[in-house]
């Protein structure tokens, strides 16, 4: 008999336990999309990915939100706008690991970033990539029977051909402390998203400067809706890295961020 009592009363907090969480989730939910959205965008399947595998009795599907730094090394420097000054800007002790000579463990921190969509960064990356296949072209051009100066032009044409169709056009441009100063600064809330995310440090030793790089954002998948779910039951995962032979679009996904910064899906359209 006591056994069942004791049994009887556990079922009933973790019953309680359960509601308790439920609701919490529920209000963070209700809040975060019951006032302006801080952020509103559309994305196709370059910026907004299936997952590699959907079982056909699974109702949960998220989309993974893909964006890309100026470089396609996150541990180089060159043009990377998480500078010296802009990591002091975040409230970084740059000298503390600067010019500490001991290994100390580098600090991570949480900042809003601005993410850039199909500006002024995708269209810059898009000529880069021209400009090597041209030069890579008339190289192998010049002298055909180099294998080398054939794979160098090969990999240029994929790769002008991926950025064209099916790489990401969502940059990470900015960052700061502060939603409202960043949204002055960028005020479109259609071509530029803010969220939140986590800012690491590197140190260069042979270089003796320090740079930033974005270690994750906070939310890095969207819940897609069962609603939504069947319009994209047909199309297989599209993986944008190898990507250079299906050019037609798939679908559009609208997204908000609400005023949690958290991203909810309010439409989807199936591109046929």
């Amino acid at each position: 008999m006591k056994i069942f009592k004791l049994s009887s009363k556990l079922f009933a907090s973790a019953f309680v336990l359960l509601v308790i969480t439920n609701a919490v989730m529920l209000l963070g939910v209700y809040l975060n999309r019951s006032s302006e959205a801080t952020s509103e965008v559309t994305l196709t399947q370059r910026e907004l990915q299936l997952p590699s595998y959907i079982r056909k009795e699974n109702n949960s599907v998220s989309l993974r939100l893909v964006y890309r730094t100026a470089n396609k090394s996150s541990r180089s420097h060159q043009d990377n706008f998480l500078n010296h000054d802009k990591l002091e800007e975040l409230g970084f002790d740059t000298d503390k690991y600067l010019y500490s000579k001991e290994s100390t463990r580098t600090p991570t921190k949480e900042v809003f970033i601005v993410l850039e969509n199909n500006g002024e960064l995708y269209k810059k990356s898009l000529k880069s990539a021209e400009a090597v296949l041209m030069e890579k072209e008339a190289l192998y051009n010049a002298n055909k029977d180099d294998k080398k100066k054939q794979r160098d032009y090969e990999n240029a044409k994929n790769n002008f051909t991926r950025e064209q169709i099916s790489q990401s056009r969502l940059f990470a441009i900015d960052a700061g402390l502060e939603y409202e100063g960043l949204r002055q600064k960028y005020p479109n809330k259609t071509d530029y998203l803010i969220v939140k995310g986590v800012v690491g440090l590197v140190k260069d030793y042979k270089e003796k400067i320090l740079y930033g790089y974005i270690q994750r954002l906070n939310v890095q998948t969207v819940h897609l809706p069962y609603k939504f779910k069947y319009l994209l039951k047909e199309i297989g995962p599209i993986n944008s890295h190898n990507n250079t032979r299906n050019t037609s679009l798939q679908y559009k996904v609208e997204v908000k961020y609400g005023s949690r910064y958290e991203p909810f899906i309010t439409s989807v359209k199936r591109i046929y």
